[in-house]
């Protein structure tokens, strides 16, 4: 779920605080890309979808939450219908949560809090 590897890196790079930075930011901002996603979606307006998706595909990416970023690179990247958009939004959706939970606990072992 994790790329723990990347990560590692950045820890080591920026140290807790600069983690710990980046986290907030994305926890923060995630909420909104989503939301305007999701208004894209519901509006069907293609064009933008692909490049929002690409947005959140980034901000999953740099904290190394792998199969979120996948969702959005198919949706960015591949041929889809409206009705597998909408599926495939609603599971991650609920799926964030989780992968979230999982990327504070990888924080919290490191004293990242």
């Amino acid at each position: 779920m994790l790329d723990e590897k990347l990560l590692t890196q950045y820890h080591e790079l920026l140290g807790n605080e600069g983690v710990q930075e980046m986290y907030e930011a994305f926890a923060s901002n995630i909420g909104g890309y989503v939301d305007y996603l999701t208004r894209l979606i519901k509006a069907r307006d293609e064009e933008q979808t692909r490049s929002q998706a690409h947005k959140v595909k980034g901000a999953c990416r740099t904290l190394g939450l792998r199969q979120l970023a996948a969702h959005m690179e198919w949706l960015e990247r591949e041929e889809w219908h409206w009705d597998q958009v909408d599926d495939m939004l609603a599971q991650w959706v609920l799926e964030l949560p989780l992968h979230q939970h999982q990327l504070r606990h990888w924080l919290k072992a490191r004293g990242i809090e």
